[in-house]
């Protein structure tokens, strides 16, 4: 099925990638997809085809599973129902938790969907 769906999923993900271009490019995040390391979700609306998109790894933690969502994007990937059908999908991956990382107006947005600010990220260049 991918061969079918990403070149229709990935434009969806192409404005996530580039607010972040040091992290994430399309080959890394299709080759993410097709090896299993990452799960692509799509949303599908009746008359429309797919709207929406999202990847999504699972990191197993010592005392929990993370669902880490690594890039979200199309028309309407905030509304409420998408976001329920992404957190049961979690949930049957096993995850107890969901995050994300967010910088600048997304913060914002994602609290809005009920995430809070957990952690600041600390980098240096190695």
């Amino acid at each position: 099925m991918l061969p079918i769906i990403w070149p229709i999923a990935f434009p969806l993900l192409k404005k996530a990638i580039d607010l972040e271009p040091e992290s994430y490019n399309e080959q890394l995040i299709e080759y993410n997809v097709r090896t299993g390391k990452t799960h692509l979700l799509v949303w599908e609306e009746p008359g429309e085809g797919i709207t929406g998109a999202c990847t999504i790894d699972i990191i197993d933690y010592p005392m929990e599973r993370i669902a880490n969502v690594n890039l979200m994007g199309g028309k309407g990937i905030v509304r409420d129902y998408v976001f329920d059908e992404a957190k049961e999908f979690m949930r049957r991956c096993g995850a107890t938790k969901a995050q994300c990382f967010a910088r600048g107006t997304l913060v914002d947005m994602y609290k809005k969907m009920g995430l809070e600010n957990t952690h600041q990220v600390m980098r240096v260049t190695l």
